[in-house]
């Protein structure tokens, strides 16, 4: 069973990973979902942003703990507040859009490109979330393990993107798009304000 250590190590190179992973995703479903009209396509690219942030706020937070384990209950904190406040903006970002789809009966046009990226993004972005909750509960970083959430709500957001774009070109169902998104949003809203609420109260 890994250390304190192998797991600190395990949770800094996981974080680094979705950094990059997050800005590639970012970009190209931004550049998309603009594109093609698609809220949720959209959506996933603002929340892999949010989560490539939120990661940076956890490589400083296990570099610390690494160099100086006595303040690690300090960036733990810190970081916990951090990595919950991005959850709280991503709930109002996606919240917004849906709202405003559902208003303005917007749709998508769709592309290979944009297939191709959600096929990928559930591919990686699963196994991504996983990893980091395993490593979370071992090290009992709730920072952490709100990353994971964050990571597994953009996998889900390509899921539902991917959803939608099937449903509204099969049999019409042009809402599922911002639906889908407003059910993410009010997930991430609720975990996120546990958690500037938790750290608070520390």
């Amino acid at each position: 069973m890994p250390d304190r250590h192998e797991d600190l190590q395990r949770a800094h190179a996981l974080s680094l990973a979705s950094v990059a992973i997050g800005l590639v995703a970012a970009i190209a479903a931004i550049g998309l979902g603009v594109t093609s009209g698609s809220l949720s396509l959209v959506a996933f690219g603002v929340d892999a942003a949010i989560d490539s942030a939120a990661s940076t706020a956890l490589v400083w937070r296990f570099r610390i703990e690494r160099q100086d384990p006595a303040r690690a209950d300090r960036v733990e904190h810190a970081a916990e507040r951090i990595v919950g406040g991005v959850l709280v903006v991503a709930a109002l970002v996606l919240a917004l859009g849906a709202v405003r789809a559902l208003l303005t009966h917007g749709t998508a046009h769709t592309s290979v490109a944009h297939l191709t990226l959600l096929i990928a993004s559930l591919v990686v972005l699963p196994p991504l979330a996983i990893a980091k909750r395993r490593v979370a509960i071992r090290l009992g970083s709730a920072a952490l393990r709100n990353d994971a959430l964050l990571t597994g709500a953009a996998a889900l957001l390509a899921l539902v993107a991917l959803l939608a774009t099937i449903l509204s070109a099969t049999v019409g169902l042009w809402w599922a798009d911002a639906v889908g998104t407003l059910v993410i949003a009010a997930v991430l809203a609720r975990e996120g304000w546990s958690s500037v609420g938790w750290s608070r109260s520390s």
